[in-house]
């Protein structure tokens, strides 16, 4: 499923830097020895209505974790016309996923182990008061 509907809103986070990317620039710089893992991890989160089983446009996912680097991740972004968030380039590291479907402020939550060049999509059924 692609993340293309999934548009980040004024205050959505959807790039940081990772020390890891500082750590492998300065060594291979330094020639100090191998690089670390790429970031090619992935989670994508779909938000659907319990009852319709529509997919929930506009609401809230985060992302909040540690990665295998030791960053300490925070991201947003606010699902789009497929009722789906994708996060990219993630680091392999335990992460949760929060989702907040919109009124009344209920969140549902799930937490996962990512790999390295890992994909994992969570389906988030949810009631809403469109319910």
């Amino acid at each position: 499923m692609s993340g293309a509907g999934a548009h980040p809103g004024h205050a959505d986070t959807v790039e940081q830097i990772s020390t890891c990317e500082v750590r492998q620039s300065r060594q291979n710089d330094h020639k100090l020895r191998a690089p670390s893992p790429a970031a090619t991890g992935q989670i994508d989160a779909i938000l659907i209505a319990s009852t319709t089983r529509a997919r929930i446009v506009g609401g809230e996912v985060s992302l909040t974790g540690l990665d295998a680097c030791g960053d300490t991740i925070h991201r947003h972004l606010s699902t789009g016309a497929d009722g789906q968030v994708s996060f990219r380039g993630l680091q392999p590291g335990r992460y949760q996923v929060t989702a907040y479907p919109g009124e009344p402020k209920t969140q549902y939550t799930a937490e996962v182990a990512l790999s390295t060049a890992t994909r994992k999509t969570l389906q988030f059924t949810v009631t809403t008061s469109r319910d």
